[in-house]
């Protein structure tokens, strides 16, 4: 069967609907003989001679935290730059001679790599010039961006079919509205994991589609981490007698499983396998959310908190690729039934608003059909911005590809440490060594989940109603969580497992900040520990 015959049962009503009504002419008689130099006066696009903007400069370090000697972060050099006005505060240069400072950062800019971006003709055959990059473009995305990720799909997440295919959307977000937007439908059921992001749940609701949780394990054992197969395998095996009867059976599975949101646990290979297994089966599709997988590192080991393989050397490129990413769904999926949405929020930065979509070559030509009558293509700054930072990096390594994971490494490598660091200060408080909570162990991502160990605090009877009072009194003071109970979907299904907060290492601004942090938390679980031994 073809994929159109195999996958158009899955799709929602509203896709037939979602044709672009073309005002230009896509095919000419072969009686007509077009020009050899024709004039346009019908695109409806300015000349990019146009644009305002000549040429544009990124200075780009070659790792994180690599920061000139500034201080735009709520500086008086930030504000000069906001009003206009030029500082007159002046220095000594270091040839004796009175330089206004910022005329000094200026120059310290100059000596890192600088990626230029002019109007026309860059000097890298790869890159994207400025009068592409700033015009409309074709929805799918611009051909040298698409190029590089059809490779990096490749070579980081092969599939295991042939007729797959990508499109980009603006952001992960945009990716996940667009699939639910094209899949779902009131009379389809979704599975979820019972703690999941909370705005993709809004976007599977908005279809009139059911979310409906899933178990899932949150435990230290990295194989017995994630979804709760036999709970899933039992669900979907005896359906028509469970308390969702009156739903239809499941079409698709959402899932973040690397490095998860909220609670930072990584599905192990077997169970992926399993999985996988049981969407053949079962006949459902999986959309597999993974912004967090490239941000991978070694369980934290209490006897010695500062290990580091990356700093340490330990993997080349190659090696990372191999031994150390996730195997994705995708690489698992022999008949096209797995939707990778990617980001480059995580590993650039959130603010591109830039992604793609993976997945069986039928269903992204309805998700694409959906761009073409709703955002149209993604930012072509970000894209040109991405690809000409990569083509900078690209002769230092033997693919552009290699490139990119190179600097996903370094990032990585500033994940690993920041995560030891918490961690390290966490089990140096008093709240942990009387036990009164625990640590999730995290080997990607973002975030960690810690419980607190109620059967500690003998005279709380509603758990609920403490892990409340418990995010008031961290409020008081002066750190900010997550209570993992308001990202549950069901909170009635997850309340014996809704006693973590989900913290994050990755916004502080030092090491001595997520130190502090750790004793602000101690103190807080302390505070609840009185106020429950005096009621």
């Amino acid at each position: 069967m073809s994929l159109e015959e195999v996958y158009t049962p899955f799709l929602s009503s509203r896709v037939a609907a979602r044709k672009l009504m073309s005002f230009w002419d896509k095919t000419t008689p072969a009686s007509v003989k077009p020009h050899p130099q024709p004039i346009d006066l019908g695109a409806g696009m300015p000349n990019e001679g146009l644009f305002p903007i000549e040429s544009v400069h990124l200075n780009v370090v070659d790792h994180p935290f690599q920061h000139t000697e500034y201080k735009f972060r709520s500086s008086r050099l930030h504000r000069d730059a906001s009003s206009g006005a030029a500082s007159s505060d002046t220095v000594v240069a270091a040839d004796g001679s009175p330089r206004n400072e910022r005329e000094l950062v200026s120059q310290k800019f100059q000596n890192g790599s600088i990626v230029d971006m002019w109007r026309y003709e860059p000097e890298n055959p790869g890159a994207i010039p400025i009068y592409t990059g700033f015009q409309y473009s074709n929805t799918r995305g611009l051909d040298p961006m698409l190029d590089f990720c059809y490779k990096f799909v490749e070579y980081a997440n092969p599939p295991s079919y042939k007729d797959w295919d990508i499109t980009f959307a603006n952001g992960s977000s945009d990716s996940l509205f667009k699939v639910f937007e094209t899949l779902a439908d009131a009379s389809v059921t979704v599975l979820v994991e019972e703690f999941s992001f909370s705005p993709t749940i809004s976007n599977i609701t908005a279809t009139g589609a059911v979310p409906i949780p899933i178990k899932v394990s949150v435990t230290g054992d990295p194989e017995e981490q994630g979804i709760d197969v036999e709970f899933l395998s039992n669900l979907l095996e005896n359906w028509s007698e469970s308390q969702y009867s009156h739903l239809s059976k499941p079409r698709l599975l959402y899932t973040i499983p690397t490095g998860q949101n909220p609670t930072g646990m990584t599905l192990s290979l077997e169970k992926r396998k399993q999985i996988y297994a049981l969407a053949e089966t079962h006949n459902f599709l999986i959309v597999e959310d993974d912004p967090y997988g490239y941000l991978r590192f070694p369980t934290y080991d209490p006897e010695n908190p500062s290990y580091n393989p990356y700093q340490a050397g330990e993997y080349t490129v190659d090696q990372y690729r191999k031994e150390v990413l996730s195997t994705s769904f995708l690489s698992l999926d022999t008949s096209g039934r797995v939707i990778r949405c990617e980001t480059f929020s995580k590993v650039f930065f959130p603010g591109l608003r830039f992604s793609f979509i993976v997945g069986n070559k039928f269903l992204i030509s309805k998700i694409l059909d959906f761009g073409d009558v709703s955002t149209r293509a993604a930012s072509g700054v970000s894209q040109m911005m991405v690809n000409n930072v990569i083509q900078k990096w690209a002769p230092n390594f033997t693919s552009p590809q290699e490139a990119w994971l190179s600097w996903v490494m370094k990032v990585a490598s500033q994940y690993t440490h920041r995560r030891n660091i918490l961690y390290e200060a966490l089990q140096a408080t008093d709240a942990f060594k009387d036990g009164l909570f625990t640590m999730v162990p995290v080997t990607a991502g973002m975030f960690a989940a810690l419980q607190i160990r109620f059967e500690k605090f003998p005279n709380i009877k509603d758990h609920a109603q403490a892990m409340q009072q418990l995010f008031y009194i961290l409020i008081e003071e002066g750190v900010k969580v997550v209570l993992g109970v308001n990202m549950a979907v069901c909170k009635k299904f997850s309340s014996e497992r809704s006693h973590f907060m989900r913290v994050t290492y990755a916004h502080a601004a030092s090491d001595e900040e997520m130190q502090e942090a750790a004793k602000r938390l101690s103190k807080g679980i302390l505070r609840l520990l009185a106020t429950s031994s005096a009621a």
